[in-house]
């Protein structure tokens, strides 16, 4: 918030609503900070900054639903479809693309063109015959808990073991030397590694969890940055998080998380990664409020809404 200019910025939690008050209707709206009684209206927001919101505290929803779920998956649409108004208008900065929504199955199907991409399955009700031999992980297409204190990790797995009455994607297990994560940002990357034989299991996320020093800064070759880049413009992203196994010097393709957390990896900004972004989110607010024709109403001040 600091790097951002606080005062011209208002930050909203979506974990902690009762912080906070909103009313959206046909003329606008206003957001406020009921503690520090910062506010944004239709008149002051020049650009919307979506940081992937998300829920530490995770619940297990009963069989009949509860009160809290439906709370959390109401707030959770209104400032999606917020989202998609402001990028309409031209005023989401960073978090967008240009050529529509790349889930993992377009994704995986892009990155062919650019890095290596392991074999992968999306399957239910039956088994493929290449199923039945290798090594394979299972993952998730979705963050959805699946009860109180549970999320679905990177797992090795038998997929003839598997209950084909639920829908799995699995893909095949790459014996490589590291991951490496890299944050894009506007044209810029920032990468970070690890030692596959520093963690416990398939998922890095775990290692994150139990030590976040252990992703130290490292470099890409020209290559790398050049298939990085051709994979940003061609699913037309200006941001997100990318995951890689380094294997024999080489990059095989995870996942690009659009909207990827990215702050663990320098939370003291000691190799810049924080002023990298908070930099081009300025930069493009710069840009819409200098814009002659704006949609939407003109600002009076500036503002943005993360």
């Amino acid at each position: 918030m600091k790097e951002l200019d606080a005062n011209g910025v208002l930050r909203f939690n979506i974990d902690k609503p009762v912080d906070f008050a909103w009313d959206f209707h046909r003329n606008g709206f206003r957001v406020i900070n009921k503690t520090s009684g910062k506010e944004i209206t239709e008149k002051t927001l020049t650009s919307f900054y979506l940081r992937k919101p998300m829920y530490f505290d995770l619940i297990d929803v009963p069989k009949h639903g509860c009160v809290e779920n439906w709370r959390r998956e109401e707030t959770d649409e209104l400032f999606a479809d917020f989202f998609r108004e402001c990028q309409s208008r031209g005023l989401v900065a960073l978090v967008r693309s240009q050529n529509n929504k790349y889930g993992k199955l377009r994704q995986l199907l892009v990155a062919e063109k650019y890095f290596h991409v392991a074999s992968w399955h999306f399957f239910h009700g039956e088994l493929s015959e290449e199923l039945k031999r290798g090594r394979w992980v299972a993952k998730s297409m979705t963050q959805t808990p699946i009860g109180t204190d549970k999320v679905f990790f990177v797992k090795e797995v038998d997929p003839c073991a598997l209950d084909l009455s639920y829908p799995w994607f699995v893909q095949e297990r790459i014996e490589g030397e590291e991951e490496v994560t890299v944050v894009y940002i506007d044209g810029k990357t920032y990468a970070a590694n690890a030692s596959r034989d520093s963690f416990d299991g398939e998922d890095s996320r775990k290692s994150i969890i139990v030590n976040p020093t252990a992703w130290p800064k490292c470099s890409l070759s020209a290559d790398d940055e050049r298939a990085i880049r051709g994979f940003m413009n061609e699913t037309g992203y200006r941001f997100g998080r990318f995951d890689f196994i380094r294997k024999g010097g080489e990059l095989w393709f995870l996942e690009l998380n659009p909207n990827g957390q990215w702050a663990w990896l320098d939370e003291k900004n000691e190799n810049g990664l924080v002023t990298l972004v908070a930099d081009a989110i300025k930069a493009e607010d710069r840009q819409h409020r200098d814009r002659p024709s704006r949609q939407g109403p003109s600002p009076s001040s500036r503002a943005a809404l993360p």
